[in-house]
């Protein structure tokens, strides 16, 4: 045996030492289900920060509605103070989520879906839970499906998460939680949700249980209670990346309804005849939802006996006008215009140094306003002068002149928010459900820009228009008969709400 000089030797050890180390870390990356992120500067922080807060306060109509200026800065110089170190990315985009939320608006949020490819590789995470669950009333987490074991039942409580308890799950997702208003708690906790609709993408949970609980195995350790139970017990799951999360679900209970295939109609039974509109979103898709909407009410209207409609909206958030043309085969007199939308803007002209910051898919957003059609109003914002007072919703020559009952959940903002306050204002029928998104007093939308920040490659929405109903209370439309998902609705297969409506036409026979 020869001897190796000490230098040699020690050379030799610390290279298999290193390659030893490398091949640990390579493999916990692999398995830990997350790409490496990156650390980000105090300059670059500040500097994103700086560009945020110039585009908040120029163009966001309704940055000012909950919260003072003095309270923004406020909040503000907290994250100024937090990033006065460098960070790991995955915590400046908690923060920014974060600082979001404190804006209160539906349509403001750090969009996945927006950020740059990199960006997304890096901050999304690869595996997901492989589990489907809602949050009942009590604000128990209850699964509805799991794609990873049998042991695993609908109606189990979820209780905690690799030790995290549930509650403490739910109150760090609430503080990243969109929603518009101070007062729409029932959507914050919405969003906590885990559905199936949305497994093709990233839910809140998906991307922001990591990131306030990071966890480096592919397997979670949930302790659960089964239902009827009263001993909880301990059960390893393996998470699975979305695609295999999607396959296995499909696998197990069939195609998930998700764009038109979420639009349902049937009959119920000979005279109450069911329909389903799930989304109003049909952006670059051939589906034409007008051409279904006059399709099955034409088929409902020549039949004879139908004497109750149930139109169910629940997961709804909006996309476009056609809750108007449904209602408009309802509504027996012209609608619409009691409380009409006021648009406001903050802006007539963007400050040249935003704008290689903003994308949209409209450029006319882009251009300067003419300031001879606005005028600036009681609430500082610019309204158009000739603007037209609103759409009214027309009744169709032929509409149906039965009962109709709306089905709502706290889901529905945005459009679906919208369809059912022109339901409640035409006074048409009753709604029941929960207490939708959304608030009375106004939402944000209608135009948007992207707003990229340049050094950290992270994206926030940007309404453009603020709809302002002044006088109104800071809450969604709420039900008139009021009926939640529970536990045990969940375990025996139950949809509640729909139980209720059909006792109600029971009774209102």
């Amino acid at each position: 045996m020869v001897a190796l000089p000490p230098g040699v030797l020690t050379a030799r050890l610390t290279n298999q030492l290193m390659k030893r180390f490398l091949f640990f870390f390579l493999l916990f990356v692999s398995c830990s289900g997350y790409s490496q992120s990156r650390m980000l500067s105090p300059a670059d922080m500040q500097r994103d920060l700086a560009i945020l807060y110039a585009a908040w306060t120029t163009l966001h109509p309704g940055i000012y509605r909950y919260n003072t200026p003095e309270g923004l800065e406020a909040r503000f110089n907290a994250v100024r103070a937090r990033t006065a170190q460098p960070l790991d990315e995955k915590k400046f985009y908690l923060l920014l989520s974060q600082l979001a939320e404190t804006v209160h608006c539906g349509h403001t949020y750090l969009n996945p879906l927006n950020l740059p490819k990199a960006a997304q590789a890096r901050l999304l995470p690869d595996r997901v839970i492989p589990l489907f669950f809602v949050l009942d009333q009590k604000r128990h987490l209850v699964i509805t499906h799991s794609v990873d074991t049998a042991r695993l039942r609908a109606g189990d409580r979820i209780m905690a998460i690799n030790g995290v308890p549930c509650g403490r799950i739910i109150d760090s997702l609430l503080t990243v939680s969109r929603s518009d208003g101070r007062n729409a708690i029932g959507k914050k906790l919405n969003n906590c949700n885990e559905t199936p609709d949305e497994a093709n993408g990233y839910s809140l949970f998906d991307i922001y249980f990591p990131l306030f609980f990071p966890h480096t195995d592919t397997v979670l350790t949930i302790m659960i209670l089964p239902f009827s139970q009263r001993v909880p017990r301990r059960v390893a799951v393996t998470t699975l990346s979305l695609a295999a999360r999607m396959e296995r679900y499909e696998q197990r209970y069939g195609p998930v309804p998700t764009g038109e295939k979420t639009f349902v109609y049937r009959m119920v039974c000979p005279s109450v005849a069911y329909m389903k509109f799930g989304t109003f979103a049909f952006w670059n898709s051939t589906f034409d939802p007008a051409a279904y909407v006059d399709s099955v009410f034409a088929d409902l209207l020549g039949r004879g006996g139908v004497r109750d409609l149930i139109i169910d909206i629940r997961g709804n958030e909006g996309g476009d006008n056609t809750g108007n043309r449904i209602l408009s085969y309802i509504v027996k007199s012209k609608t619409g215009c009691v409380d009409p939308d006021r648009p406001c803007y903050r802006y007539l002209a963007i400050d040249s140094s935003l704008l290689p910051f903003l994308s949209t898919w409209d450029p006319s957003f882009k251009k300067p306003k003419d300031p001879s059609l606005f005028f600036r109003n009681e609430i500082g914002l610019y309204e158009h002068r000739k603007a037209d007072p609103c759409d009214f919703i027309v009744p169709r020559p032929r509409t149906f002149r039965g009962r109709v009952w709306l089905l709502t959940d706290a889901r529905n903002s945005s459009a679906g928010f919208e369809m059912a306050r022109n339901f409640r204002a035409a006074g048409r029928g009753r709604i029941v459900g929960e207490e939708t998104g959304g608030s009375q007093q106004g939402i944000n939308g209608g135009e948007f820009f992207f707003l990229t920040l340049p050094h950290s490659q992270m994206e926030i929405d940007l309404p453009l228009i603020f709809n302002d109903h002044p006088g109104k209370p800071d809450r969604g439309i709420a039900p008139d008969v009021r009926a939640s998902v529970t536990q045990q609705s969940i375990a025996r297969g139950r949809d509640r709400q729909l139980d209720v409506v059909m006792e109600e036409i029971g009774r209102a026979r």
